[in-house]
This record gives C-alpha cells, sequence and structure tokens, in this order.
C-alpha cells in the first residue's frame, strides 16, 4: 500500500513559493560562487602588476580579468560540463521513451521541456544542469534508458526534472565548472556537493515522488541505478576529470574513481546517501 506524503501531492504537483524562494536562493548562492574564482584573479593580477608596473594598470588589469573569468563560470557554465562529460544532443528518434516521459512529466510540472542529452555508458544514471529552468539540460546514460522500466525510468526523470523545477541546477552546474581545475583531487566530489548544497537529492525524492504519486517507482529506480555497473575503464564519469567533479550530483553517486582502492560508504547522517534515501521511499 503506497501511503501519501501529508500536505505534499498538492504542494509539489503545482509549483509553488517553495519552489521560487529555492530558485532565488540557489540563483544568489551561484552568483557568488562565480566570483570566487574572479576575486582570487583580480588579486593576482591587480598585486602583481601594481608591483611590477602601477597601481593604477593592476587594479583596471585586474578588474578586467575578474569580470571576464566571472561572466566566463557564469554563462559558461553548463556549456563546459556538457562538453567535459562528453555528452551528445538526443531527439525524439534516439529516446522515444525518455522524450514520452519527459513531454508527460513537464506538461504536470508546468515546467519547458528542457534539452535532453546523452551519454554512451553502460554506467546507470542521470543527471540536470543549467542556470535556468528555461534553458536546463538533461542529461541520462543508455545504461540508464536501456536497463529501466517504464516506471522506475518516470521516477528517475521526475526526480531530474524537479532539481530543474526548483533552480538549484545552477548552484550545481556552476560549482562543477569551478572546480574542475581540483578535478586531480580525491575529495573534489565532496567539496563540489558542499558548495552544490547537502541534502538536496533526499528532498528532490520527496518532491518527485509527489509529482509520480508513486514511490516505488523512484525507489525502485534507486536500486536499479545503485546496483548497476560501474563506469568502464576510460569512461568520462569513471577515474579523474569531470566525472569525479560530478560525482556526488548524479542522481546516485558515482564510485570515487580518483581513490579507486576506497570502499563507496554512505557517511553517518548524510541525507543524500542513497541507502537512507531508498529507506525513506520505502516508508511512504
Amino acid at each position: 500500500m503506497v501511503h501519501a506524503i501529508p500536505g505534499h501531492f498538492e504542494s509539489e504537483t503545482n509549483p509553488g513559493k517553495a519552489d521560487a524562494i529555492e530558485a532565488r536562493r540557489s540563483r544568489r548562492h551561484a552568483l557568488g560562487l562565480a566570483g570566487l574564482p574572479a576575486v582570487i584573479l583580480f588579486g593576482v593580477v591587480a598585486l602583481v602588476l601594481a608591483v611590477t608596473v602601477s597601481p593604477v594598470i593592476g587594479l583596471v588589469a585586474g578588474a578586467v580579468v575578474g569580470l571576464v573569468t566571472w561572466a566566463a563560470a557564469w554563462w559558461g557554465a553548463m556549456g563546459l560540463v556538457i562538453r567535459k562529460l562528453g555528452c551528445r544532443p538526443a531527439d525524439e528518434d534516439d529516446l522515444p521513451r525518455v522524450f514520452n516521459l519527459v513531454e508527460g512529466l513537464c506538461a504536470t510540472m508546468g515546467l519547458a521541456t528542457p534539452a535532453v542529452w546523452v551519454i554512451n555508458d553502460h554506467t546507470r544514471n542521470a543527471l540536470a544542469l543549467g542556470r535556468r529552468p528555461t534553458t536546463a539540460a538533461l542529461v541520462v546514460t543508455t545504461g540508464l534508458v536501456d536497463s529501466l522500466d517504464p516506471v522506475a525510468l518516470e521516477g528517475a526523470l521526475a526526480h531530474e526534472l524537479t532539481h530543474i523545477r526548483r533552480g538549484e541546477i545552477v548552484s550545481a552546474t556552476v560549482a562543477s565548472a569551478i572546480c574542475l581545475p581540483l578535478a586531480w583531487w580525491a575529495g573534489v566530489g565532496d567539496l563540489v556537493h558542499a558548495l552544490a548544497g547537502r541534502g538536496r537529492e533526499f528532498r528532490t525524492d520527496q518532491a518527485a515522488a509527489a509529482i509520480t504519486r508513486y514511490p516505488p517507482g523512484l525507489r525502485d529506480a534507486l536500486v536499479a541505478i545503485e546496483r548497476g555497473p560501474a563506469p568502464p575503464a576510460g569512461s568520462t564519469l569513471g577515474g579523474r576529470g569531470m566525472g569525479a567533479v560530478t560525482r556526488r550530483l548524479w542522481m546516485v553517486a558515482l564510485p570515487n574513481g580518483a581513490r579507486p582502492d576506497a570502499a563507496v560508504t554512505d557517511a553517518i547522517g548524510d541525507l543524500d546517501a542513497t541507502s537512507v534515501r531508498i529507506a525513506a521511499l520505502e516508508e511512504w
């Protein structure tokens, strides 16, 4: 028997005040994140030129470099992440089941249909990117599409579309882009997760289950993704690079390819841990 989530079905099937507040909060947060590398480069350039040339030239050059860096981080983040992940654009002929489900869910959610991108990878997973819901990108792997039944696939897509509707994708996208230079560091995925906002996956599960009105579908999707194959050798989702940077932003966290000797475990108190999310969905 499926139990309704009190107060959720009515509020989550219609975009409301909570979504608008979350979208504004995420956008302000992302603007600040985009400014981090800009401030750092401004300081470096201004200091070096102030010492070697003149303080005025240092300030002007630093401001220009900082502004260009901020614009690149803000406007170019989604394109950079998509390129580094090795995505290709998909159309309805490529993924008819995905497009059919996405169109139906977007109509229910009052959401513009996002561009769909696909990664040829046996790994089962999905990710949402973008600066705003109207220009968002939904990324799926071929492994996800080929392995999930229609009900579980609907749950997975609803989860990612909820990220888009709530506007929280912008923080995740910008955080990924600015942290790419740290891809060599084993903890970069956890840093991006912290910058994007901890607890986002758990909250999104709740909203997505309310939209589909069938929590077991999302629960089955999480189980299938977790039990699915790891990224193969040479995959952009394994090892260092954008796979490591975005590993905690996928629907289910990717294995920590930067530390292949490390076991994948759920941290105590981590609401985004897959085991915690599965258990919560089983209670609904």
